[in-house]
């Protein structure tokens, strides 16, 4: 009797073995095709990592703290391939951070008395009609007249990150979704050049949550290692294609990312 119930146990382990190697498979190459599409636009890609990762059959406390960590990954990469062919602007993220840090904080504190589901609502139109500037902008050529960080300029880039930090805390999405078009339709940046603050900003922010996150949170250091190396791998291939590619081919794809969370927030609310 002692012998079958080793024996058992012992085919259990096996199958146990077999269905974590399938995880780690599996959650290797999403992780690396999500990095691959978000690093073109130097997002991190956090909005899709942890859904992922939960439907994969990961705990959601250790999903979010992976997944913050991630996204903090995938942007780094992509902002160290980005800064290479010199299209970070520091002068511009420099003035654009404090903003989104505070503003960040405030939406956390107003995010109990919001009334999301109306701010989801618009936010998802936004997204739409966006995309579709961006599409009608994919013709006109990469950096002309790029505005200057005169003081001015400086002052609504303070007051529009202060937004973009409110908003992304209230409702949970990444400030990344309207720092692009933000560049591209009224800055006059490239699409490259937008892709590199883009993801020099959104590295900054990961990193203070990675932090707040790992100190509180237990995180399987095995598939983190794994996911870590989907995503460098991931983030080098999609910022690279970025830097290659022709600027209307970025904002083209951005559009449609743009419209993909749309939906994603759309349907969402359409099932509630």
């Amino acid at each position: 009797m002692q012998v079958l119930v080793a024996r058992e146990a012992d085919e259990n382990s096996r199958g146990d073995t077999t269905v974590s190697i399938s995880f780690l498979a599996v959650a290797f190459v999403t992780i690396l095709v999500i990095s691959g599409v978000f690093s073109m636009f130097g997002k991190g890609g956090g909005s899709l990592y942890t859904p992922v990762l939960v439907m994969l059959g990961m705990a959601v406390a250790p999903a979010i703290s992976t997944s913050i960590f991630l996204n903090l990954v995938t942007a780094l990469i992509a902002t160290i391939v980005f800064q290479r062919n010199k299209l970070v602007d520091y002068r511009f993220c420099v003035v654009f951070l404090p903003g989104t840090i505070v503003g960040s904080f405030l939406g956390a504190v107003l995010s109990s008395m919001a009334p999301k589901n109306i701010l989801l609502g618009i936010f998802s139109m936004f997204l739409y009609a966006v995309g579709i500037l961006l599409i009608f902008s994919a013709k006109e050529k990469a950096g002309q007249e790029v505005k200057k960080l005169r003081a001015g300029m400086i002052i609504l880039i303070t007051v529009f990150s202060f937004g973009v930090g409110i908003l992304s805390s209230l409702l949970g999405v990444g400030g990344g979704l309207i720092i692009f078009p933000f560049l591209v339709l009224y800055m006059k940046y490239g699409a490259q050049m937008a892709a590199g603050a883009n993801s020099l900003i959104v590295t900054v922010s990961s990193l203070v949550g990675t932090i707040g996150h790992f100190a509180l949170s237990h995180v399987d250091l095995r598939f983190l290692a794994g996911a870590t190396a989907a995503c460098i791998l991931g983030s080098a291939v999609g910022s690279h294609v970025t830097v290659k590619a022709k600027p209307g081919f970025v904002k083209v794809a951005f559009a449609f990312i743009m419209w993909f969370f749309a939906t994603q927030i759309a349907w969402g609310l359409l099932r509630q």
